[in-house]
């Protein structure tokens, strides 16, 4: 990357707290991150009253076609007026910390937390304090969403959040967008799913992620985390 484009990333996370650096990975490594994506075993997470609860895939396939309606009809309506979200997860941070990760992601997760990535982080953000990106897997299918909130969480000390875009091909009319929400009640700006695409957002910062369209011809691969100190 070039003094130009990197000057060019920290103007517009300086001024607006929200960038994308195009082509982070070499094109080999940003495929085989993609190809290894569509073969991971995900687990599906929402909301219920008592917080995040991870749905395991066994358990979904168990269901009959009614509880599943059942089960989807809730959580859209639930979405109306409180904090709510539905796609699948895979915690490549955690389980490369619990020693159990495939090698691939253990290696993306090295990765994220070597000096060349977080040291570069540090640099466009201006950031200091960064010394830790954690990370999951997730996966967007149609009807899957995440409502408006801002990413804050106490004692986390989340200082930006990102987005590694893993989906080779998407259109706009297929929803899935990173949607930065304004003061004035419209759309500040808004990040297609890019294949390769680090998209950084300043926490805290009102976004969301639109839901996928029923007609998208694609799954929302991407991994996503947290720029965090220690």
């Amino acid at each position: 990357m070039s003094e130009t484009q990197r000057q060019s990333i920290r103007d517009r996370l300086a001024r607006t707290g929200r960038a994308q650096v195009i082509d982070l990975l070499s094109g080999d490594y940003a495929g085989h991150l993609a190809s290894s994506a569509a073969n991971v075993a995900f687990n599906t997470v929402t909301r219920r009253a008592s917080g995040h609860v991870d749905l395991p895939a066994a358990w979904l396939a168990s269901l009959e076609p009614a509880q599943k309606q059942g089960l989807g009809e809730r959580v859209q309506a639930s979405a109306t007026d409180t904090f709510q979200y539905l796609y699948d997860n895979h915690p490549i941070y955690d389980l490369d910390q619990a020693g159990q990760a495939d090698a691939v992601w253990s290696e993306l997760v090295a990765f994220l937390n070597g000096e060349a990535f977080l040291g570069l982080m540090r640099d466009l953000t201006g950031e200091g304090r960064i010394t830790l990106a954690d990370a999951q897997l997730t996966r967007f299918r149609p009807a899957h969403f995440l409502t408006e909130h801002d990413d804050s969480a106490d004692g986390k000390q989340r200082y930006f959040a990102y987005v590694l875009g893993l989906t080779p091909r998407w259109r706009i009319d297929w929803g899935g967008l990173l949607a930065f929400h304004g003061d004035d009640g419209n759309v500040a700006e808004a990040f297609t799913p890019r294949f390769n695409a680090l998209s950084l957002l300043k926490v805290p910062s009102p976004h969301s992620v639109t839901q996928v369209a029923l007609s998208a011809g694609a799954h929302r691969y991407s991994v996503t985390g947290w720029l965090r100190g220690r």
